[in-house]
């Protein structure tokens, strides 16, 4: 990947968080771009273990000892990886059933670099709202609320947009990220104990 084509990832999605659908022309569509359209998971590696770290520690309120925080970040890691690599693989089903198989790598493509967008949209609101007690009815709950429907309305833009998806099916696909980010989830904590 070139530097060049990670400013254009990163520009393209910009342009996609302001409604602006030629944002897509800033992502290729061979290949090589998607592939390296997964350097974006490593960009945003840090930011959600941050914010996975301030959301578990708010809700758990105690501290935990080494060997036990060596144990989540490895289950950590590893339901990331997943994540990244299912998500795209039920998209290219998803794509094939409403008709939209030839724009699957334009999507992937989009979606993997709107990540690191979403990571910074969502990031400060996680530790705003961390930063308050978890049970309480806060500005830090609303910060974070209105952060979370920001991402959910950029992520349906960018379905809509790259696949030339109907609404509805935009919905689906954001359901779907959103449905495997919470099976995910239950079974990491599960794992974790």
């Amino acid at each position: 990947m070139t530097l060049l084509e990670g400013t254009h990832g990163l520009f393209g999605a910009w342009r996609l968080l302001h409604f602006d659908r030629t944002g897509l022309q800033y992502f290729k569509t061979t290949t090589a771009a998607f592939w390296n359209s997964f350097w974006a998971a490593a960009v945003v590696l840090p930011a959600d273990a941050i914010a996975t770290l301030l959301l578990t520690t708010a809700e758990a309120g105690t501290s935990v000892s080494a060997s036990e925080s060596v144990h989540a970040s490895l289950i950590y890691i590893e339901i990331y990886a997943i994540q990244w690599l299912l998500f795209p693989l039920m998209m290219a089903a998803f794509a094939e059933s409403i008709l939209r198989s030839e724009r699957f790598v334009l999507f992937v493509v989009a979606w993997n670099w709107s990540s690191i967008v979403r990571a910074v949209i969502i990031l400060p609101a996680v530790a705003i709202f961390s930063g308050q007690d978890i049970d309480a009815a806060g500005w830090g709950a609303m910060v974070y609320l209105a952060a979370t429907g920001v991402v959910l309305v950029y992520s349906w833009f960018i379905a809509r947009a790259a696949l030339d998806a109907p609404p509805v099916a935009a919905v689906m696909v954001v359901l779907l990220e959103v449905g495997l980010a919470v099976v995910l989830w239950l079974m990491a904590r599960a794992l974790i104990g």
